[in-house]
């Protein structure tokens, strides 16, 4: 499963500053992000999302320097900007973009390695690796699983303040309740559009969260 095509909301106010974060500063013109064609559209108010990049699973270290170098790296309680995920053998680091959105690195050792080697560029980014859908996860995951066939691989619906994890490791849909903080700033979980094309069968279109999500695969 791949991210093929994300949509999401964005301050109309963000919009130049977002082209020049993702565009220059990142080198990733027009939102192409490796596999993923990630588009961010005027919404209302200020919409924001937790969303994730994924990295080779060989080139962390790199990436760290690189992303470093261009956005100030968000803390954990612990104060520490890396963020070993010792269940998922991944390696993390978040950092916000111009609208807000707590974005991820991330890479999860052997998965997607490379041959690249010295300083990271951009275009080394392999996608979309995890994206943030709130609301009702029992109800949200029941359709993904029947409709969709992506299975819960990881958490849980029936505990109260948990996330839930569907599809595979390094490409996934992350299914958290209202106000639930994220990682690693705490801030509570918000809901707001978002449109998503995901690779491989079925062929179907699935429309969650009081139709504010429509997630397919194609």
């Amino acid at each position: 499963m791949h991210f093929r095509y994300v949509r999401l909301h964005a301050p109309a106010h963000a919009r130049d500053a977002l082209d020049a974060f993702y565009g220059e500063r990142l080198g990733l013109p027009g939102l192409r992000i490796g596999e993923t064609q990630l588009e961010l559209t005027p919404g209302e108010d200020e919409p924001f999302y937790h969303f994730a990049l994924l990295v080779p699973g060989n080139r962390f270290e790199a990436a760290l320097d690189w992303i470093g170098k261009r956005a100030e790296l968000l803390p954990g309680d612990s104060g520490d900007t890396v963020f070993d995920f010792e269940n998922w053998d991944a390696l993390g680091c978040y950092f916000h973009d111009p609208a807000g959105n707590i974005v991820e690195l991330v890479a999860h050792r052997g998965i997607d390695e490379s041959d690249a080697a010295g300083p990271f560029a951009g275009t080394e980014l392999l996608g979309v690796s995890e994206l943030g859908l709130v609301g009702d996860r029992a109800a949200m995951a029941g359709v993904l699983r029947v409709v969709l066939r992506m299975p819960l691989w990881q958490g849980t619906v029936e505990e109260e303040d948990r996330l839930a994890f569907v599809g595979e490791p390094s490409r996934t849909l992350i299914l958290a309740p209202p106000g639930r903080g994220w990682l690693p700033t705490g801030r509570p979980a918000e809901q707001h559009p978002v449109e998503a094309v995901l690779s491989g069968p079925p062929s179907r279109e699935v429309v969650l969260g009081d139709g504010l999500y429509r997630i397919s695969r194609a």
